[in-house]
């Protein structure tokens, strides 16, 4: 006990000289305190009990807690950046099993492209918490959450949480492949009280709580009724085949409620009932030998891997995450794809590029550009007759991309 106390009192004293110092092992009974300014270079490790408090810390990597650690932050001001070279994202947090997270009067921001993902299992307990384009995502969590500010909060896979003013650009859920969820009266951008039945068999008691969008991601046969919701952003995992329309604006009525995707349009076995719901954007996360064509519709992430084929006509892509890999198959035409035009007034859309990796053969048709395209792997890129070109163009591997001249538009 006497060893560890010295230990305590040192570290506080070279934190007090005000230089950047490195961050001591964070294995069982450590306890760095400030005040002080201390760095971490690549991955954090967590062993054990370990607090942390009154310091600025910067994490130069991901976060790795051991599963059964207790990790605690009071008055801690972390700043998140990814190492170079690096996907974008990487510097998040990830426990190899349940563990206990406390946070106390601390903040988190990321630095360049970063934008850190928590992925947490066990027992979380926060009181004031302000972040900046950071995520928590809960999978069999337990939490009280109290004076949270942050961009998304995903509460899912049998997480019951007890929240109370919680400041959200996403309130996020995902359903089991058998879900039957009712969602009703969710405002935007005004704060509300409720208790929710989330997917996958988690629940939420919330109070003064505010968010920007609800976003559900409905996984398999999933289906969903939602009733009221201010503003929504919906997600699905499409394996199946036919075409569809995804709606936009406020769309159903009780009377007369939206259903998506239309009958007789497509085998999919997944299905929307919307009433009243303000329909943002769509998510669609197509794989397997998925094979569907959607127009006129506001997609804002869209994915094909496997051997999924995609089109997509008359439609506006925002390319939050527009990607294709494995053997998949995806074809633009007459449609905008990108989004950099509304960074400054949107905060939900923190990205916008195109990613073409694996085997996938992609072909853009009279397209307007708000984005640029990274293409790697073995990945075939046409560009045919665009109407604005891709903002840049950054090939590697063996990746072929054709490029024809610009073009106007077709009426």
């Amino acid at each position: 006990m006497l060893a560890k106390t010295i230990g305590v009192l040192l570290l506080g004293c070279v934190a007090a000289s005000g230089a950047e110092k490195p961050l001591p092992a964070l294995v069982d009974g450590t306890v760095v305190s400030g005040p002080g300014h201390f760095s971490h270079e690549g991955t954090l490790t967590v062993q054990g009990k370990v607090r942390l408090r009154n310091l600025d810390l910067d994490v130069r990597g991901p976060i790795r807690v051991a599963a059964g650690s207790t990790l605690e932050l009071d008055s801690v001001h972390l700043f998140i950046s990814d190492p170079p070279e690096t996907r974008n994202g990487l510097s998040g947090l990830d426990c190899d099993g349940p563990i206990t997270l406390k946070i106390r009067n601390s903040s988190m921001v990321p630095v360049g492209s970063a934008h850190p993902m928590w992925r947490l299992r066990g027992r979380v307990e926060i009181d004031n918490f302000e972040t900046k384009n950071s995520e928590f995502h809960l999978n069999h969590v337990t939490g009280r959450l109290d004076r949270i500010k942050i961009f998304e909060l995903e509460i899912s896979n049998d997480s019951h949480v007890d929240g109370n003013h919680l400041r959200l650009v996403f309130l996020s859920t995902h359903s089991d492949g058998d879900d039957r969820l009712e969602f009703a009266d969710i405002p935007a951008d005004r704060p509300f009280s409720r208790k929710l039945a989330m997917g996958s068999k988690a629940s939420a008691n919330l109070r003064d709580t505010q968010i920007q969008l609800f976003l559900l991601y409905i996984h398999g046969g999933g289906q969903a009724t939602l009733s009221r919701i201010g503003r929504a952003q919906l997600a699905f995992m499409p394996n199946c085949k036919g075409s569809m329309v995804l709606p936009q604006g406020r769309v159903g009525t009780e009377q007369q409620p939206e259903i998506v995707p239309q009958p007789g349009g497509t085998d999919c076995p997944f299905r929307f009932t919307l009433k009243d719901v303000n329909v943002d954007t769509w998510d669609v996360y197509a794989g397997g030998d998925a094979d569907l064509t959607f127009t006129k519709s506001r997609i804002d992430e869209l994915t094909a891997t496997d051997r999924a084929k995609v089109t997509v006509r008359d439609s506006d892509l925002y390319a939050d995450w527009l990607a294709a890999a494995g053997d998949a198959q995806l074809r633009i035409e007459k449609s905008t794809v990108g989004s950099l035009r509304l960074a400054e007034q949107r905060p939900d859309l923190a990205t916008s590029e195109v990613h073409l990796w694996g085997n996938s053969r992609s072909s853009f048709s009279q397209v307007r550009f708000d984005c640029g395209i990274v293409a790697g792997d073995h990945a075939q890129v046409e560009l045919i007759q665009n109407a604005a070109p891709p903002k840049y163009i950054h090939r590697s591997g063996e990746a072929i991309v054709r490029n024809d001249e610009v073009a106007e538009l077709e009426p």
